[in-house]
């Protein structure tokens, strides 16, 4: 037998077997697995334009065809805080580090109300307290008043003498 019926042999065989459990449960919880898993693995097409596209073996785009995005955010704010928790995270230390002491989470929520994000609940400051437990740039220290840079460690604020150059 040749390699090539060897092939044929054994595609016909994937064939007939694929027939024969694509009507089974298992079969179908194993082909729905596999698209969640695709799903979550692949990535976004990346989709070029201008100049360079040629170089990447993509067709030039009309200027019709081009995607316009009225957005007053930056481009690079837009990747920074992209999810609900970053952008409370960094709207968190914005407001910490201009303040230069520690906040409890009451204080920080009007700041975080303020930068625009809205923070639901119930008690919306436990809630903001538990968007910013995870957080590896902000601890929670209540004898020193709440939450601050974790930069600051244990104590209430930045070094004072450090500030003013002595």
């Amino acid at each position: 037998m040749s390699d090539s019926d060897m092939l044929k042999a054994a595609e016909a065989e994937v064939a007939r077997l694929e027939k024969e459990l694509e009507a089974t449960p298992a079969y179908q919880k194993l082909q729905l697995a596999k698209k969640v898993v695709n799903l979550y693995r692949a990535t976004p097409d990346a989709r070029y334009v201008g100049e360079h596209a040629a170089n990447f073996g993509r067709p030039k785009p009309s200027p019709s065809a081009e995607v316009k995005i009225n957005n007053p955010v930056p481009p690079k704010r837009l990747w920074l805080a992209s999810t609900k928790t970053q952008r409370i995270e960094s709207a968190a230390i914005k407001y910490l580090a201009a303040k230069a002491a520690r906040a409890p989470a009451s204080e920080l929520l009007n700041a975080i109300t303020a930068a625009g994000i809205e923070i639901t609940g119930a008690e919306p400051a436990k809630a903001l307290s538990a968007y910013l437990s995870n957080s590896k740039a902000l601890n929670n220290v209540r004898e020193y008043g709440g939450y601050g840079l974790a930069e600051w460690g244990i104590s209430k604020g930045p070094d004072l003498l450090t500030k003013s150059g002595a």
